[in-house]
């Protein structure tokens, strides 16, 4: 692997969150640089503007090619093309090595959305003019913005985009009545006069993981009828719909927080619906819209969607670079698995995959439109992901790498199946230096399944991941399924205010290294649950609402094969949890067997450490050694979420478990003999990326990472484009 490599880690080298590397992990060759901006030009440079002419040589600034893909037709291996600043829309079909580059960063935008040159007229509604108007369109709409501003489709309650994450505006509420195929809320009042047949309710039901949307049957103002096909089936719609069933009515108390009377959901896709600044919908080929500040919107530049994909390409590609464009309103799809040295640098992706529904968890999976790369050596560097309305990016391959890079604001829906990043790893992968808030559900999710051990362990360090999951009831920061993890390293990372756990590993887990993460301000900071090759040590886990938590499967899961499962659910002895701070690690039983468990208490053959729940707290035993558990704020510098500081103040942090050879062979290969994510007198480290967009301050410090996750738990950044005032240009008609 000619991006990866293994090299020790001391704590010199733990300081500026600039220099990433791990145990037997990774690092960029030279961490000053990146692979995209380093790039040698060894062949021809041809140029692209808006104001240009294919007839022209190609060959400078002042005689450039007027479409990108005609200059992409003139290209040869080794050859760059600089892009001089255009809005260029249409579609784009790539070369094996090429660098395609913006002469100026954020002045050349690739779009999937054209200016609107249809005329709108005013037009009354309700016997009053209020603002509204229409125009003739020839397309599908799926995406519409006002002087670059993002417009909603027509819904109630009624939400701007900023406010996506205040809850009592995104929601309705259910009321006392609601069941199958059925919603009641006392809010109807306002609107039922409304005839809603054919609209849309997004329903987050049941236990409330999902928001799936359903069409309206009939509305007679008090009592919303849904097309509830296939949505308390369990592939369809999982818990959220199974637990709002018939069979599941009969058995749940109404105090129960799944109860399907304690549901949420919004209105949308109706004409009737549209009554407020901000609002559009397009019926029978003409597009009504209720512009911004009573803008007139024939004096506004207004773009619409009309291409999914300004690249999708299922041909192999090999060497390829793309530096410094922005994607707007638009995905890249390159996903033939013989794909080799791709490279995004410094490319800002905005409004990705923008489809208006998301029927139930098969539908929507299928027209999920992420960035989605695939290959070996895929590298994503220093760029912006944000406001997709689902998944963001998707990796599948080998040598993935994410570093240095933003996600921000996507699963807008906070659909359970989508993710602001998605890894399908068939070989190692990197995800490094990054920043992530504003993302639900989990905000990374890594699937691995190799085809043979791994020479270089998969890493996940110095990430800085807050507020995911805010309407999710179960998310993680990271997020890894079942089954072996090839040992992958997941250290030096802040992980915190996430609705639900910080790390979890499920079901079946298996080889993991999770060392050096400070967690906190979540429901939980780790959840690790499997059959073990575990080494978990030198993290700090305070303020969470739960304790941490251990389970041991002692069954077989997920086509996972373990020897010797004792069903008297021992404690656990044998994994190695050395040297954390925590506030509290529970030894506990999985929910998937509890029905064992209390089977077996009714035959007295459960460890008795066990409480009636099969939980009870860690001490030490075997190897788990060396930890401090319970609430100890007196032992950093500030304990206090309002100040944070969790470097230690004194040397009260050690005496803790030293490095051995015997460690070192079970792959725990940076302990530090102190307890917890820092040393005393260490200078410490700082995650995340080492930029932000939009004028948004580096957080550079624990304080200032908790006061940006309160300030941003109810607030949405709008992404910023700059698309008005650019010259139109063409990508390929």
């Amino acid at each position: 692997m000619s991006k990866m490599k293994c090299i020790p880690i001391t704590t010199a080298m733990l300081l500026s969150g600039v220099l990433l590397l791990s145990a037997c992990g990774s690092s960029l060759e030279n961490p000053e640089q990146t692979s995209g901006q380093n790039r040698i030009i060894k062949g021809t440079t041809l140029y692209v503007s808006p104001m240009g002419n294919d007839s022209n040589s190609g060959k400078s600034e002042q005689q450039p090619f007027k479409k990108v893909q005609h200059a992409v037709e003139q290209m040869s291996s080794g050859d760059t093309l600089i892009v001089l600043d255009g809005l260029y829309t249409g579609t784009l079909a790539l070369k094996s090595g090429i660098t395609i580059r913006a002469k100026n960063p954020r002045g050349v935008v690739f779009s999937g959305l054209e200016k609107l040159k249809a005329k709108f007229e005013k037009i009354n509604k309700d016997d009053q003019t209020n603002g509204f108007y229409q125009a003739s369109v020839e397309h599908e709409v799926k995406q519409l913005f006002f002087n670059d501003h993002p417009m909603t489709w027509a819904q109630w309650p009624n939400l701007e985009w900023q406010d996506n994450w205040i809850e009592d505006k995104k929601w309705a509420k259910a009321s006392t009545g609601t069941g199958p195929g059925a919603l009641t809320s006392k809010a109807f009042k306002e609107i039922a006069e409304l005839d809603l047949t054919g609209a849309y309710a997004f329903i987050r039901y049941g236990k409330g993981n999902s928001n799936y949307s359903r069409k309206i049957e009939s509305f007679d103002g008090e009592t919303l009828k849904w097309n509830d096909d296939n949505f308390y089936s369990q592939k369809f719609t999982g818990e959220d719909g199974r637990r709002g069933s018939i069979e599941a009515l009969k058995t749940l108390k109404k105090s129960h927080p799944w109860h399907p009377n304690k549901s949420k959901f919004f209105l949308a896709g109706d004409l009737d619906l549209l009554d407020a600044p901000g609002e559009w919908f397009v019926d029978n080929g003409t597009l009504y819209l209720m512009p911004l500040n009573g803008v007139n919107p024939n004096k506004a530049e207004i773009l619409t969607k009309t291409s999914d994909y300004c690249i999708n390409q299922q041909s192999e590609l090999n060497d390829v670079v793309i530096q410094g464009i922005d994607f707007f309103g638009c995905s890249v799809k390159l996903n033939n698995t013989a794909n080799n040295d791709i490279t995004f640098s410094n490319a800002h992706f905005s409004y990705i995959g923008e489809e208006l529904l998301f029927v139930d968890r098969v539908k929507g999976n299928a027209i999920n439109k992420p960035i989605e790369l695939a290959g070996t050596n895929i590298t994503v560097e220093k760029s912006l992901f944000a406001g997709a309305k689902n998944t963001a990016l998707k990796l599948v391959g080998s040598e993935l790498i994410i570093d240095n890079s933003v996600f921000l604001e996507n699963n807008r829906h906070a659909n359970f199946e989508s993710r602001s990043v998605v890894i399908e790893a068939k070989g190692s992968y990197r995800i490094t230096r990054n920043t992530f808030f504003n993302n639900h559900s989990d905000a990374i999710y890594i699937r691995i399944k190799p085809k043979s051990p791994l020479t270089v362990k998969p890493e996940v360090a110095y990430n800085n991941i807050f507020n995911a999951g805010k309407y999710n009831s179960d998310v993680s920061g990271i997020y890894m399924p079942m089954g072996p993890q090839e040992y992958a390293n997941v250290h030096h990372n802040w992980i915190h205010n996430i609705n639900g756990n910080a790390y979890r590993l499920d079901l079946a887990g298996s080889q993991l290294n999770l060392h050096h993460n400070v967690f906190w301000s979540s429901k939980r900071g780790i959840n690790v649950e499997g059959y073990g090759e575990f080494n978990i040590y030198n993290n700090t886990d305070v303020h969470n609402h739960v304790a941490s938590a251990l389970t041991r499967n002692v069954l077989n899961h997920g086509r996972q094969t373990q020897a010797s499962l004792d069903k008297t659910f021992p404690p656990i002895s044998d994994w190695n949890v050395l040297n954390n701070i925590s506030d509290g690690i529970d030894d506990r039983v999985g929910p998937r067997e509890k029905s064992l468990l209390r089977a077996q208490m009714k035959k007295g053959l459960v460890h008795k450490a066990r409480n009636k729940q099969g939980n009870f707290p860690i001490v030490d035993r075997g190897f788990i050694q060396g930890n401090l558990t319970g609430e100890h704020r007196d032992i950093f510098i500030n304990g206090n979420l309002s100040e944070l500081n969790l470097l230690p103040k004194n040397a009260s942090i050690s005496n803790g478990i030293a490095q051995t050879e015997q460690f070192s062979n079970q792959e725990v290969t940076s302990l530090g003999s102190y307890r917890g994510a820092y040393d005393y007198k260490d200078a410490g480290w700082i995650p995340g990326s080492d930029w932000m967009p939009y004028g948004l301050d580096v957080i550079k410090t624990m304080a200032a990472a908790e006061s940006f996750a309160k300030k941003y738990d109810s607030v949405s950044i709008v992404p910023e484009i700059r698309a008005s005032g650019l010259p139109q240009g063409t990508l390929k008609k």
